[in-house]
């Protein structure tokens, strides 16, 4: 196991007339622990902070294709830090996560992770959660898909619905149309036996994604989950929000008990890589996790959003009314989408028909040389998304990434274990030093 700390090591002794005065002997520290022996074979790394919840909850962070494990190291780190909660970041078995919705593989190997985590550091079993970016996204529901026991919700940053990843763990995925129940059976049958409180879901989505371009995939991942979590546009609100480079489109769908369950957020001509425009804090406020209760009274359960407002985008607009899906956009590559008109929320853009894309492994900026483009599907007001056409197939480049892992002696400027141990030796010295002196 290789572990990377970050020290702070305070001046911890004074030489005077006297000897020595030892003023602190134990230093507080992070780390990341790289390669945990869990039980197995799928990557594992491990982050906790130096301040722990008593009882902390858990964040699995999913990189995106062409990364590594250490690729989402730097996401949650510093919130971490801060309110206390732990980190584990998994490393897919290849150029990508294999998304595929079973109780198996990968999927099975972060759950075995997560139950080392509950029982190692004394986590919070209830507040297990799920994100990433690109094919992190896609993973993300799948694990909420098959494992809807272990998971309390997750995050998706420009993903595809459970179901729609064909690739394992190679790029490759494919949204043919289907109707809401019918993508709704793909989770269901994902995890056949259960029973219990499906996990909550936050879904990211750019219009100007074409790498799983979003006028193919974000229909389908809102027609999914709302039939999955059973909710709709009536019991739901709708708000913006603010990120460091974007205004989202939020819409926040309440269940029958007043509890946000779907969160929807779109943002006009956002791109593909979302993992930089400032949304970490927010996903970790709707997983209810930003409270800081090392210091202060039990953490918050997991509230959701404000609301959103209906998105608008390509040739359609949608303003807030019953029916429809109402911050389904007009499609940056589908068919002109009708425009919404008050009481009733119009959908545009129809949802492409069969619509696949496969080689090449383009992630973050790896645009397919021919991205899939819809059919000419419309919406008309207070109606699901249209599916007509088929889409093109794409192929794409693969970036680089480092992945940032690497040992260091010393880390942001903070003094190394070196540094501590050679400050002993020199304070011991003197004593003896002193003493033989007097002899």
């Amino acid at each position: 196991m290789t572990n990377r700390l970050n020290f702070t090591v305070p001046a911890f002794f004074q030489l005077g007339a006297v000897g020595v005065v030892l003023l602190s002997a134990t230093p507080a520290h992070a780390a990341w622990d790289e390669g945990v022996k869990y039980g197995g074979t799928t990557i594992m790394h491990l982050y906790t902070p130096a301040k722990v919840d008593a009882s902390p909850g858990i964040v699995v962070a999913l990189h995106y294709c062409s990364g590594n494990a250490g690729s989402a190291h730097g996401w949650f780190e510093a919130l971490a830090d801060k309110y206390g909660f732990l980190v584990i970041a998994p490393g897919a078995g290849g150029n990508c996560f294999d998304a595929t919705p079973a109780r198996s593989g990968e999927r099975d190997a972060i759950a075995k992770m997560v139950a080392y985590v509950v029982a190692q550091k004394n986590a919070d079993a209830k507040k297990v959660f799920a994100a990433g970016a690109s094919s992190g996204a896609c993973m993300t529901q799948a694990l909420l898909a098959a494992y809807p026991e272990v998971f309390a919700g997750g995050s998706v940053l420009a993903g595809v619905r459970a179901g729609a990843w064909t690739g394992g763990n190679a790029y490759g995925w494919s949204t043919p149309s289907k109707t809401a129940a019918q993508w709704g059976d793909i989770v269901r049958k994902a995890s056949p036996d259960f029973s219990g409180t499906r996990p909550r879901i936050q879904l990211w989505h750019g219009t100007g994604d074409t790498t799983l371009t979003y006028s193919q995939n974000f229909p389908a991942e809102v027609l999914q989950w709302t039939n999955v979590l059973g909710v709709s546009d009536a019991a739901s609100t709708t708000s913006s929000f603010k990120g460091s480079q974007d205004t989202w489109a939020r819409i926040s769908y309440k269940n029958s008990a007043g509890t946000v369950v779907l969160e929807t957020d779109v943002a006009q001509n956002a791109p593909h890589d979302l993992s930089g425009r400032g949304l970490w804090p927010d996903v970790v406020r709707f997983f209810g996790l930003d409270v800081d209760t090392t210091t202060a009274g039990g953490g918050a359960g997991g509230a959701g959003g404000a609301g959103g407002a209906g998105g608008a985008a390509g040739s359609g607009s949608a303003r807030a009314g019953a029916g429809g899906v109402g911050n389904i956009a007009g499609a940056a590559s589908g068919g002109a989408g009708s425009t919404g008109v008050s009481g009733s929320t119009g959908v545009g853009g129809g949802a492409a028909g069969s619509t696949s894309n496969s080689a090449g492994s383009p992630s973050f900026g790896g645009t397919p040389s021919a991205s899939a483009s819809a059919g000419a599907g419309t919406a008309t007001a207070g109606a699901k998304p249209a599916a007509a056409g088929s889409g093109a197939t794409g192929s794409g480049s693969t970036p680089s990434d480092d992945g940032g892992c690497s040992l260091n002696g010393t880390r942001g400027g903070r003094q190394s274990p070196g540094a501590f141990i050679g400050l002993l030796v020199a304070g011991l010295g003197a004593i003896f030093r002193r003493r033989r002196s007097a002899a």
